[in-house]
């Protein structure tokens, strides 16, 4: 019974391989079955030396080990070259439009980088097709990696770049970084382009009219919003339009819930900025400054007199509240386009979007039809009241883009962004939902980020080579009948070999 004690050790042993193999690393387990099996096969040698030697000396048994070290040997050179294919693999695209091959362009970035760049694909289960357009950057230079995160098995590390969606890859260099859903070549390439650039975007935010604070890190302050647009390649700083106009270097200008009415000087400056293709966000708050209100519907927009109430029930499951209105609808635009999550807002006042003389006028986001206007500011229902609450959707913010004539159509084409509340992007809400992507894709949209700085990557077609039934029936012979055949071939000429021999 004693020459059967190999058997548990190499059972062992061949079980740990396997549990390495599907985990793809030796943790604990694989590691005590690996030295139980080694252990087992040690006392199995030392209870059988006599019959091991005497084996030895068997021409058999020399022909055994002799096949046995080929096999390891091979299996050994084969693990080598899937470890080295592994770190750095190798593609060949035989494709006619090279579809599966990065551009000139992006290899040219990339292997000019300065600085490291990291390419992270969050999800719940690995995207193949994305993960090879990643690992193609990560090959054609040695300052970009890789990684997958699994969202249920690092929530932390998701939620620092909440809201994440399945397949959604971040691309950041040091502190700065990039979320793209929509992961494409042209993306990551611009992407990368954004996070290793010395110069920031500057977005500047109006001062002096009690708007919220850059540097407030209480509730109502913008002090978060300063820290996501320093790590998404923009700078923020402050503007006070009573003391001079709005610098040319701004690439937009964001007014943040003012408290007091704008001087005549102020809207000048605002109405000059715009003239020279500025990009203008206004962020108003209830009870709008009548002012400012005649301001906005010269250029189509009208704001409500009263403020949006919530009557969802479900909205308390994502921290709404009565008078806290979500976002549940959103229109088709360049800021939307592919968000699909819910926003949520505070005292909010609707916005009416009529006609423009100025240009296109496009609603952004809306609530649900469980929200309606209470007119009273004073009021604390949240029950609407018969023919003089107006009931919802109500429309909560609004992009305005303005058409050039004829002799100034070399400049810029002004923009601007309507939105019925200030509050959504403060510290007290910025981290709720998708308010911070809201509140970057805003950004970037007046900054003219989709048309900037991007790789021009052509649209390679994807040719796809039909095979005839001769050729089907070919491949079919030769990966099924004939490469199985050849190390079969080989090992019975060897052992035709042995036995002439023998």
């Amino acid at each position: 019974m004693k020459k059967y004690i190999f058997l548990p050790g190499g059972v062992l042993v061949v079980v740990a391989l396997l549990w390495a193999a599907l985990t793809l690393r030796w943790d604990r387990g694989a590691i005590m079955l690996g030295a139980g099996g080694l252990l087992v096969l040690a006392l199995g040698i030392a209870a059988n030396a006599a019959e091991i030697r005497a084996w030895f000396r068997d021409p058999r048994g020399v022909f055994a080990v002799n096949t046995v070290f080929s096999t390891l040997l091979f299996v050994g050179a084969l693990g080598v070259v899937n470890a080295m294919v592994a770190f750095r693999p190798i593609s060949f695209d035989w494709t006619q439009t090279g579809r599966n091959t990065l551009t000139q362009e992006s290899v040219t970035l990339v292997q000019g980088l300065k600085a490291d760049v990291w390419m992270k694909q969050f999800g719940r289960t690995r995207d193949a097709q994305v993960e090879d357009l990643l690992r193609a950057f990560a090959r054609a230079g040695s300052r970009v990696t890789m990684s997958f995160v699994d969202v249920e098995a690092a929530p932390a590390e998701a939620r620092a770049y909440a809201p994440i969606k399945n397949g959604t890859v971040v691309v950041g260099s040091g502190d700065k970084f990039r979320k793209i859903d929509q992961v494409t070549e042209p993306a990551l390439a611009t992407a990368i382009l954004h996070v290793t650039s010395a110069s920031d975007v500057l977005v500047c935010f109006a001062t002096g009219d009690g708007e919220h604070g850059l540097q407030d890190q209480s509730g109502v302050g913008l002090s978060e919003l300063t820290r996501v647009l320093g790590a998404t390649n923009y700078r923020a700083d402050r503007v006070n339009l009573l003391q001079s106009p709005v610098p040319e270097s701004c690439r937009a200008l964001v007014v943040a819930g003012p408290t007091t009415a704008l001087q005549p000087v102020e809207y000048e400056r605002l109405e000059a900025y715009l003239g020279s293709g500025g990009r203008l966000a206004v962020l108003i708050d209830p009870p709008v400054e009548a002012g400012l209100a005649a301001w906005l519907t010269k250029y189509g927009v009208a704001p409500g007199q009263g403020m949006i109430i919530e009557t969802n029930p479900a909205a308390q499951s994502v921290g709404a509240g009565p008078e806290s209105p979500m976002a549940v609808g959103y229109f088709a635009h360049a800021i939307t386009q592919g968000f699909e999550v819910t926003t949520i807002f505070h005292r909010a006042v609707p916005l009416v979007p009529g006609s423009s003389d100025y240009g296109r006028l496009t609603p952004l986001a809306g609530t649900g039809r469980e929200s309606f206007e209470r007119v009273d500011l004073m009021s604390q229902s949240i029950q609407p009241r018969e023919g003089r609450d107006r009931p919802g959707p109500h429309i909560l913010a609004v992009a305005l883009e303005m058409t050039r004539g004829s002799k100034d159509a070399a400049l810029p084409s002004p923009r601007m962004v309507v939105f019925g509340d200030s509050d959504f992007m403060t510290n007290a809400f910025i981290t709720r939902q998708g308010n911070r992507d809201l509140a970057l894709r805003m950004v970037a949209w007046l900054a003219g980020e989709e048309d900037a700085r991007t790789i021009a990557v052509s649209n390679r077609q994807n040719r796809r080579t039909a095979l005839s039934i001769q050729g089907k029936t070919l491949l079919y012979v030769v990966t099924l009948g004939v490469l199985p055949l050849i190390p079969l071939t080989a090992g019975l000429a060897q052992l035709y070999r042995a036995k002439r021999k023998g």
